[in-house]
C-alpha cells in the first residue's frame, strides 16, 4: 500500500471516530486529503460511500424509534435539497454552491454562541441546504447539526439523531452519483483498506461518544465547522 493510501486511511479512521463521537467531522478530516490525492471526481463519491458506512454503523434503532417525527422531517428537507442540487447542477456553478454552503456554515457557527431557535419550516430549510451540501460536496454534517441544535436538542441528542438522517442523505446521494457509473469508486486504490478503516473508526467512536462532555462536543462542532468552511472556500476558489 502506498504512503498516500496510508495517509487517507489514517484520516478516514480519525474522521470516523469524530463523526460518531460528536455527530460531524468525517468529510472535514478525510475530505481534503482524499481530494488532493485522488481528485474531486473520485474523492466525492468515495466520501459518500464511506460516510454511508459510518452512519450505518453509528445509527441507533432506539433513537430512530423514539424520534421518528423529527428524523422524518429532516430527511424530507435533505431529499428536497438533494433533488434541487441534482437538477441545478448544470445551471449553478460548483464554485457558487460551495461558497454558499461555506457561508451558511459560518452563520451556523455564529448561532452556537447565542440563543437561537427555528420553527418547523426553518428546520426543513436548513435540512434542505444540508442535502444540497451532500450532493455537491459530501459535507452536510455541520448544517444538520445546526438545525437540530436550533430546535433545542442537546449536543448528546444531536450526536445520535444526525446518524440516521445522514445515512439516508449520503446513501441517496451515493446512488445518484453511481447512476452515472461506479467505476470511480470500484477502481479506487486501497478501497477495501479505506472501508475497513472506516468501520474501525466508527466502532471506536461508538465507544467514546457517550463519555464525551457537552462542552467538548459543542466546541468540537465549532472547530470542525470552521475547518469545513475553509475547505469549501478553498475548493470553490479552485473552480474560479
Amino acid at each position: 500500500m502506498s504512503f498516500e493510501s496510508i495517509l487517507i486511511a489514517v484520516a478516514v479512521t480519525l474522521g470516523a471516530v469524530l463523526q460518531v463521537g460528536t455527530g460531524i467531522g468525517f468529510s472535514v478530516v478525510a475530505g481534503p486529503i482524499a481530494m488532493v490525492i485522488l481528485g474531486t471526481s473520485v474523492a466525492v463519491p468515495l466520501l459518500l460511500l464511506l460516510n454511508t458506512i459510518v452512519s450505518a454503523v453509528a445509527a441507533d434503532r432506539k433513537v430512530l424509534q423514539a424520534n421518528r417525527a423529527i428524523i422524518a422531517l429532516s430527511i424530507l428537507g435533505c431529499l428536497i435539497g438533494i433533488v434541487l442540487g441534482r437538477l441545478t447542477h448544470a445551471m449553478v456553478s460548483e464554485a457558487a454552491v460551495l461558497g454558499i454552503t461555506a457561508t451558511l456554515l459560518l452563520i451556523g457557527v455564529a448561532t452556537t454562541f447565542f440563543s437561537f431557535s427555528v420553527k418547523t419550516s426553518g428546520f426543513v430549510a436548513v435540512s434542505g441546504f444540508a442535502g444540497l451540501a451532500t450532493i455537491w460536496a459530501a459535507t452536510p454534517g455541520p448544517l444538520m447539526v445546526f438545525g437540530l441544535m436550533a430546535l433545542g436538542r442537546t449536543p448528546g441528542d444531536v450526536r445520535r439523531l444526525v446518524q440516521p438522517i445522514a445515512l439516508v442523505a449520503y446513501g441517496i446521494s451515493l446512488l445518484l452519483h453511481g447512476a452515472s457509473g461506479w467505476n470511480a469508486i470500484v477502481s479506487t486504490p486501497a478501497i477495501l483498506v479505506f472501508v475497513t478503516a472506516t468501520i474501525i473508526g466508527s466502532l471506536i467512536g461508538r465507544l467514546v461518544g457517550p463519555h464525551l462532555p457537552r462542552a467538548f462536543i459543542v466546541n468540537t462542532i465549532r472547530v470542525i465547522s470552521v475547518f469545513a468552511c475553509f475547505a469549501l472556500y478553498r475548493r470553490a476558489a479552485m473552480f474560479l
